[in-house]
């Protein structure tokens, strides 16, 4: 195992965690529904305990974790412009954007590792898995508040 590129590979995993986080602070700024704010803050310490979880982990290898550092890095810019997105108009822009945003996080979630297969721990991967089925739940709770409206 190159530790150096598992660290590369883990500190992907945060910046996809970052851009959850503040995805969700600004979509709970854009709405007014008192049960959806609870759930962006909850999907929001998710990704948090996602984070703290990588962070330790990265430490451990003998790695520095990144810092949230905005529009640095291809994966920030992606995340950057995927925030246009955001620009909501109602209730349903609110759920809709969040769902698919959610799908891009879980299908990143899922290339990352399964791209990088060789560069992870069985630790590490099952570190790994667990946070996509945490983000999964999450997924599918959006999929549920799309589906009531």
């Amino acid at each position: 195992m190159d530790k150096e590129k598992s660290i590369s590979v883990l500190n992907s995993f945060i910046i996809i965690n970052n851009a959850r986080i503040k995805r969700y602070k600004k979509a709970s700024k854009d709405t007014k529904k008192s049960y959806l704010k609870k759930v962006f803050s909850n999907f929001q310490i998710t990704s948090q305990r996602c984070k703290t979880e990588l962070k330790k982990e990265i430490i451990k290898l003998g790695g520095i974790p990144v810092e949230d550092r905005s529009n640095k890095g291809s994966l920030n810019n992606f995340w950057f412009n995927l925030k246009n997105i955001f620009i909501y108009k109602d209730l349903n822009d609110v759920i809709y954007s969040c769902e698919r945003n959610e799908t891009i996080v879980m299908q990143s979630y899922y290339e990352a590792i399964y791209n990088n297969f060789g560069s992870l721990s069985m630790k590490q991967q099952v570190m790994l898995n667990n946070q996509y089925l945490l983000i999964n739940v999450d997924h599918d709770k959006m999929k549920s508040f799309k589906s009531a409206f």
